[in-house]
């Protein structure tokens, strides 16, 4: 009987199956770059200003001009003339003149204009300025209000574009707050109550003798007409509506309103100016609308965190201008 031996079988020659390799980690996704509109944003939410401001002056022309490259603008050179809080004067001028001069290429101007107003002779020199530096065509657009001097301001462009927010209003000169025409309509309605009431001339004239000084009454009519005058010289060789001159339309936007906040929107603007200067809903007009409603929302960020006063006059790589907010304003 044969001896059962215990030899193990024989190992299969047959290669065994190779395990897959190891699978390699995904790569880690890249991290997306930051516009510089999320940089200027992310540095007003710090709480430091000391922190902001050199990231805010660095980062807010380049912010600028992303979003002007999304529009085809490039025949214009671009000035924000953005203030709703201060009045026009000699500064918004000068910041308007040196910002015309600092441009490399002569192109079109397209000026982005929100004012309530001012003074009219730093309004008018800021128009003459932009005309004169413009290669053919100066060009305004109003996002929202362009007011009483910055109405002004705008008569002196060869196109105005608006938009259904869009405000111009009547050219009504203030000295201290209180427009040029007041004092003569308040004169001509004491002269209507004393008319209608004899007997209270005696109590007027008293009053009148004590409070009125005759020059200022004087000084401000020769407001009125100065705002004429400069609303026809700049008004003057334009095509206007159905049958407007320039010295005819200059009046009606000087004397016809009796508020100050009057609003002239795109549909009258159109029948006192004419299709071809008010243009409505154009690229210029949606450009100029997305610019003001960004930075009115920055400047909003930086008021309420901040305290700190942040407005727009000038070229994109100079018109940034920043000022304290007192706790009284």
């Amino acid at each position: 009987m044969a001896k059962e031996t215990n030899t193990p079988p024989e190992e299969s020659t047959k290669p065994s199956p190779s395990l897959p390799p190891p699978s390699s980690p995904p790569p880690a996704p890249e991290k997306e770059e930051k516009s510089a509109s999320d940089r200027v944003i992310n540095a007003l939410l710090q709480p430091d200003w000391k922190d902001v401001e050199p990231v805010l002056k660095k980062e807010l022309p380049a912010a600028l001009k992303e979003k002007w490259s999304e529009y085809k603008l490039d025949s214009y050179n671009p000035i924000l003339f953005l203030d709703e809080t201060n009045s026009i004067g000699e500064d918004h001028a000068d910041r308007i003149y040196n910002a015309v001069c600092e441009f490399n290429e002569e192109k079109d101007i397209l000026l982005m204009l929100g004012s309530r107003g001012g003074r009219i002779e730093p309004a008018y020199l800021a128009s003459k300025n932009c005309k004169a530096k413009a290669k053919d065509k100066f060009v305004v657009a109003i996002p929202r209000r362009a007011k009483s001097a910055a109405t002004l301001l705008a008569l002196g462009a060869d196109e105005i574009h608006m938009g259904s927010m869009s405000e111009l209003g009547p050219i009504d000169p203030q000295l201290g707050n209180i427009p040029a025409q007041a004092l003569s309509n308040a004169l001509k309605t004491l002269a209507r109550t004393v008319s209608d009431f004899p007997k209270s001339s005696e109590m007027f004239a008293r009053y009148l003798e004590s409070q009125l000084d005759l020059g200022i009454l004087g000084y401000f009519e020769r407001i009125n007409e100065s705002a004429t005058q400069y609303a026809t010289r700049l008004l003057s060789d334009k095509e206007l509506g159905d049958g407007m001159t320039a010295q005819n339309l200059a009046s009606h936007l000087v004397n016809h309103y009796k508020d100050h906040s009057f609003v002239i929107d795109k549909d009258e603007a159109i029948g006192l100016f004419g299709n071809g200067i008010i243009k409505v809903q154009t690229e210029e007009y949606s450009c100029a609308n997305r610019m003001d409603s960004d930075l009115r929302w920055l400047s909003k960020i930086a008021r309420i965190i901040h305290r700190k006063e942040i407005t727009f006059i000038g070229g994109f790589d100079s018109c940034l201008k920043i000022k304290d907010i007192n706790e009284e304003d």
